[in-house]
């Protein structure tokens, strides 16, 4: 087992999962759920995430890597003005981070339009748009990124990951469809079919009691590994399958 394994192996524990200080309950109960489609009408990722993901060399005993759950070979979709964001800090080392959205004008300069800062913590954690703020903007694409303030005084050191989101209007299908649902489990499954990735995973990763959304959240990140051929997110995903045994 690598160290970055082991990191997960470790992460993955009952005891220390959390999200945002709250615990997703796993279930072994069989779950269906419609796998993860790229949007027909995806659009390519902004020059500032199509290179690379994530950036930075902050130390192993700040941070061993940092991955965003959501796609980066094109944008991911949204219909909501104030979305959820995930992500996953595979260490106990508590760091500061910082949380921020950028607009992306026609010509992909960058307008801050969000920023927050709050201590890490192992596992999966996520952050949505406050709604006391006036959210997004309808049609418009944004840049989220996730930065390790591990390096005050060299902050280019700093760990630094990105991806980006597009907001999209809702189809009148898909809202007639999810106005016939209550269960998340269709509300996910409705959602990754439509190809709304940050969607479908909030409805994911929503925190009620029906013992599902354990099972909802890693089986999209299967998906969205394999899309990607992204090594991390294939990490956190076989680590959660290894450790739960679904």
């Amino acid at each position: 087992m690598t160290h970055t394994q082991w990191l997960l192996h470790k992460i993955f524990n009952p005891k220390v999962l959390t999200i945002c200080a709250l615990t997703i309950p796993f279930s072994f109960t069989q779950v269906t759920l419609a796998a993860y489609k790229p949007p027909a009408d995806q659009k390519p990722p902004s020059g500032y995430t199509e290179s690379s993901g994530t950036r930075g060399t902050c130390k192993a005993s700040d941070a061993d890597s940092l991955t965003l759950l959501a796609p980066v070979t094109h944008m991911g979709q949204t219909t909501s003005t104030h979305p959820t964001f995930a992500w996953f800090v595979p260490h106990h080392h508590r760091v500061l981070l910082e949380f921020s959205i950028y607009e992306l004008s026609s010509n992909e300069q960058l307008k801050l339009t969000y920023k927050s800062r709050l201590q890490s913590s192992p596992g999966i954690m996520k952050l949505s748009v406050p709604k006391n703020l006036p959210g997004l903007a309808l049609g418009k694409n944004y840049l989220w990124q996730v930065e390790m303030l591990c390096d005050f005084n060299h902050p280019s050191r700093n760990l630094l990951a990105t991806a980006d989101i597009t907001i999209v209007p809702i189809p009148a299908s898909l809202q007639d469809a999810l106005h016939q649902k209550r269960d998340r489990v269709f509300k996910a499954s409705l959602y990754a079919e439509a190809g709304i990735w940050y969607d479908a995973l909030a409805e994911a990763l929503a925190n009620t009691s029906d013992g599902q959304l354990g099972k909802l959240a890693i089986n999209l990140l299967k998906d969205l590994a394999n899309l990607e051929k992204s090594p991390q997110i294939k990490d956190v995903y076989l680590i959660a399958l290894e450790k739960y045994d679904f």
